[in-house]
């Protein structure tokens, strides 16, 4: 198993919830989007770069055994190769956001700022990245709204509605 990483720059909140759900160093599921993206995109280190060096700001991924490409040799991706994982990334934890909160905000009486921060909590979110997930819920909610998608049933509205 390979220990050899690479180095992504993403947002406090995302780099929380990849440790939180796959530890440090990052190491994807063997048969993931993830995995697949890292082996099509990893290539040899360039004549004249220079290796990356760990620092805080930068979350290390495990590159993943390949036949085809040793992660001794094969260890370096490209700014659009790290862009195209980081995009994967980002749809991975929005479909996990949305999976788990869409259906229980509506129905709760606790309010969306209370249940953010209760999923925040539960998948290793500190609190001041809380504000960011809370507007990309937001953000999600508001783009499938706009397309009248409805894709939860407002209690709420309903019960407005038949007041009237």
């Amino acid at each position: 198993m390979s220990n050899i990483v690479i180095y992504l720059r993403l947002e406090t909140y995302l780099k929380q919830w990849l440790i939180h759900s796959f530890g440090l160093p990052v190491r994807f599921p063997a048969k993931s989007n993830e995995n697949a993206i890292i082996r099509r995109f990893i290539q040899r280190q360039p004549v004249g770069q220079t290796p990356e060096i760990a620092s805080p700001e930068l979350l290390p991924i495990v590159i993943p055994d390949s036949c085809a490409k040793d992660p001794e040799i094969y260890n370096y991706m490209g700014p659009l190769a790290k862009a195209a994982l980081t995009e994967a990334i980002e749809d991975m934890f929005r479909m996990n956001l949305w999976a788990e909160l869409s259906g229980i905000v509506e129905q709760s009486h606790k309010g969306i700022n209370g249940l953010v921060a209760a999923w925040c909590e539960l998948h290793g979110i500190d609190l001041d990245a809380q504000e960011a997930v809370r507007q990309k819920f937001y953000r999600m909610r508001k783009a499938y709204a706009k397309k009248n998608l409805v894709l939860y049933k407002s209690t709420k509205k309903i019960e407005k509605k038949q007041r009237r």
